[in-house]
């Protein structure tokens, strides 16, 4: 990946002209498509996943970095949202206002119902479903809204098909955005990803074990945006299309828009810290990430180790 240009003094539109954008949305249509079919299983149903503690994991790296982020009586934009599976970790945030959007409109209704059917939910909340990364956050919410916080999580790299999918997102997350206002989320590491890539022999198109792989069409070159591969996850993600986010170039475009990068660390690197401190140690436990019958297995670890996490600071 070579380096980005440098960042002019305003940010560009977000619906600045681009070839790519009179394709037709193959991408965004295989995404939907692909989340909507996944069913909501119940509690019991995860615990047979082979994938159950990677799950757990993932769960409590989120409710790590909500927690070290999210303040009581916040307002909260979820970008990906999915089945509202985080709508429990708000809670105990004790926020006080939520808006979740999401590609997948079946997922927003399963989010919905589940909205409904929580007890003692301290916010209130509403779900629509949009693509994020091509129309404005302004179609479907007030103008006047403004949010203390914006989470999007395992969903930023899909903006990164073109930049200016890209820069829409950015536009939305920052829009409505206090100043001192926070964007957290997690991606896959593109770096790790390529790294491991190019350390395997010279023709192969692949990384991965039993329970992930990631997948290119080729490694001798990997542009800023539109750089694809296809992802899968055992019992989670099938073969999707995905995008590798250049950080630094994230981190320019960011800073276009009143980002400042506070936080960046590997999912290990979380793990190694969090896990020091006795909250979020009893978490690993409540959650199931531990447990007298075991933890995850080397090659959860290894899959765990695709992503990392990061905060954004509105300035």
């Amino acid at each position: 990946m070579s380096e980005p240009h440098a960042p002019g003094k305003r940010a560009r539109s977000p619906t600045a002209d681009s070839a790519s954008e009179h394709q037709p949305k193959k991408v965004h249509t295989e995404v939907a498509e692909h989340y909507n079919a996944r069913p909501d299983v119940g509690v019991e149903k995860r615990k047979e996943s082979t994938i159950f503690r990677l799950k757990s994991f993932n769960n409590w790296l989120k409710s790590v970095l909500i927690g070290r982020y999210a303040r009581p009586r916040d307002r909260v934009l979820d970008v990906g949202v999915g089945k509202g599976g985080d709508l429990l970790k708000w809670s105990k945030a004790r926020i006080q206002f939520f808006i979740g959007c999401d590609i997948a409109s079946k997922s927003i209704e399963q989010a919905r119902e589940r909205y409904r059917t929580m007890r003692n939910v301290p916010f209130e909340a509403h779900f629509h479903a949009m693509d994020c990364y091509s129309e404005p956050i302004s179609n479907v919410v007030s103008p006047e809204q403004v949010f203390d916080m914006v989470s999007m999580q395992f969903c930023l790299h899909y903006s990164f098909e073109t930049e200016t999918k890209a820069r829409m997102m950015l536009h939305n997350v920052t829009s409505q955005l206090k100043p001192g206002g926070v964007f957290i989320g997690t991606i896959p590491d593109a770096y790790w990803i390529v790294k491991k890539l190019k350390s395997e022999s010279d023709d192969k198109l692949q990384i991965g074990n039993s329970i992930y792989s990631i997948r290119f069409e080729r490694r001798d070159t990997f542009e800023k945006f539109g750089a694809k591969y296809w992802f899968h996850l055992e019992d989670a993600i099938d073969d999707c299309p995905e995008y590798l986010v250049h950080f630094p170039t994230l981190q320019k475009l960011a800073e276009e828009y009143g980002l400042e990068l506070v936080y960046n660390k590997k999912f290990h690197q979380v793990y190694e810290e969090a896990s020091q401190e006795l909250d979020f140690n009893q978490l690993l436990y409540r959650m199931n990430v531990i447990s007298e019958e075991g933890h995850l297995s080397a090659e959860e670890w290894e899959a765990a180790n695709v992503y990392l996490a990061f905060a954004f600071r509105k300035k």
